[in-house]
């Protein structure tokens, strides 16, 4: 068993993409205890985003053959994603290549 475990361990570390620089990971990380960075971190997540709006609309055309209701860039941990609400799912996009994390339904 716990071979099995070491073994699967990578598969499930890269197969959700590309991860943030350490630098950005800490700037967001400790962006609550700043009042006045909190107005730039819009800004420098809009900076760091590789694909872009168009291309995450793109994206969940192709996986849902449906129109993005709401596009949000936030981050998870040590991930840039977008969370984007169609009629029927919710999707969640790696912003830094393109990786689909999650689609579930509503």
């Amino acid at each position: 068993m716990k071979t099995f475990l070491l073994l699967i361990i990578p598969f499930i570390v890269f197969a959700s993409g590309k991860m943030m620089s350490n630098a950005d990971y800490l700037y967001f990380r400790g962006i609550d205890k700043q009042p006045f960075a909190q107005q730039n971190e819009k800004a420098r997540l809009y900076a760091i985003d590789t694909i872009g709006e168009k291309k995450a609309h793109a994206i969940t055309k192709e996986l849902t053959a449906e129109d993005a209701i709401s596009l949000k860039l936030t981050h998870s941990g040590r991930y840039l994603i977008y969370k984007i609400t169609t009629q029927t799912y919710r999707v969640i996009l790696n912003a830094l290549d393109g990786t689909v994390i999650g689609k579930e339904p509503k």
